[in-house]
């Protein structure tokens, strides 16, 4: 059958319409795949500024952390040095009181009964 001037003028809008369609999903295509590529582009520029801000701050960071290292050593052996220092007073006033109350027993007595008087006076008086 011959086909008719109609048939043809559709058939020819149909693959006029198609290949509209293909160019259109041809630039989509194209438009997201150019997407794709700034934006892989982007992340990696922002991942290279990252990683060269990391190794910017990194002798920073290292700096700050020992000198928190060091001084928590100092601290350290400052309160072992203190520690060391009390314990030696201690026990030197401990070895001068126990020398006092040998040579003075009765002088210590009564400075201690004295001590304990007015000890139990204050306590009794808070109440």
């Amino acid at each position: 059958m011959p086909s008719s001037k109609a048939e043809d003028t559709v058939n020819q809008l149909a693959d006029d319409a198609a290949t509209a369609t293909e160019r259109l999903a041809d630039k989509a295509e194209r438009g997201v795949e150019t997407a794709r590529t700034l934006a892989n582009d982007a992340l990696d520029k922002a991942d290279a500024k990252v990683r060269t801000l990391r190794d910017d701050i990194r002798p920073a960071i290292d700096a700050v952390s020992s000198r928190v290292q060091d001084m928590a050593a100092r601290g350290k052996a400052a309160a072992a040095q203190t520690r060391e220092q009390t314990r030696e007073k201690v026990n030197e006033y401990a070895d001068r009181t126990s020398a006092y109350v040998q040579d003075q027993p009765l002088k210590s007595m009564a400075i201690a009964a004295a001590a304990g008087a007015l000890v139990a006076l204050l306590l009794g008086r808070r109440r």
